[in-house]
């Protein structure tokens, strides 16, 4: 008898604790990124094979129209130097600009042509709130936010009100913390991402609120920049090696996972 009373009070304590339900806030979370502008400098091993790989293409190529029309104006040039006649079509050539004369002058243009430098005037100053900067480099939005009583370097994020799409709460978000001179394209309606994190006691025991669970959501940035909004207290556009000195360990773990550029290895 004492082994089935005391069998009833473990089940009717588990029944008891089983229907508690633990209270989360959910949010939304986005991953802004602006893709490189221009491709990173070639490797070594890069530069070789591209040099090796211009090579067949010269040994297999066909001669171009230049190369017919040079070969053409050495035979002329031959023919006047032997005091033979040539033609009138020949003669009308002649007194047109030469093969020779083209690369001469396209020679003189290649000389005083600079290339534009791969390092902006942002880079130089390094101002991280501008879109200039690390052009071929990823750039990942991040936020400074009051989190509790600290600031934390976070992607922008926010809490989902009832009747929203997790999707739609990511867009609300996006015109909250960067304002309406912004335009994005959204990866997808499914989250990219998970992350949870548990509030302080006097918070959960305040709130009955246990912790938060965000959802994070990909876009890419296709113009436009980010206002000045009162949701934080700062921003910048840091590469995905930056952001492993800005957001918090456990943070940038689960985060690593879903940016386009970096291993997860590291």
């Amino acid at each position: 008898m004492k082994t089935i009373h005391h069998m009833i009070k473990l089940k009717n304590f588990y029944r008891m604790h089983s229907t508690t339900q633990v209270k989360w806030d959910i949010m939304a979370g986005l991953c802004l990124q602006r893709k490189p502008i221009i491709t990173k400098p070639l490797t070594d091993t890069e530069v070789n094979f591209q040099n090796i790989l211009q090579e067949i293409e010269f040994e297999k190529s066909l001669k171009s129209d230049h190369e017919l029309r040079h070969e053409k104006d050495v035979k002329r040039m031959e023919k006047l130097k032997n005091g033979k006649v040539i033609d009138f079509d020949d003669m009308d050539q002649a007194s047109n600009q030469s093969a020779q004369d083209y690369v001469d002058k396209n020679k003189e243009e290649l000389l005083n042509f600079k290339f534009a430098s791969r390092l902006t005037e942002a880079d130089t100053i390094n101002d991280t709130k501008s879109l200039k900067r690390k052009l071929d480099d990823n750039l990942v939005l991040i936020v400074k936010q009051k989190l509790g009583h600290e600031d934390y370097w976070v992607l922008p994020q926010g809490l989902w009100k009832d009747g929203e799409t997790l999707r739609e709460t990511s867009e609300r978000i996006l015109k909250e913390s960067c304002g309406n001179n912004i335009n994005v394209r959204f990866y997808g309606n499914a989250p990219c991402g998970f992350y949870k994190y548990k509030y302080p006691k006097q918070k959960r025991e305040q709130f009955n609120v246990e912790g938060a669970k965000i959802f994070f959501f990909k876009a890419k940035l296709l113009d436009g920049n980010v206002e000045e909004k009162g949701t934080w207290t700062d921003y910048e556009w840091s590469t995905v090696q930056e952001l492993n000195k800005r957001l918090i360990q456990p943070y940038m773990k689960n985060v690593k996972l879903f940016l386009s550029n970096y291993n997860v290895n590291t």
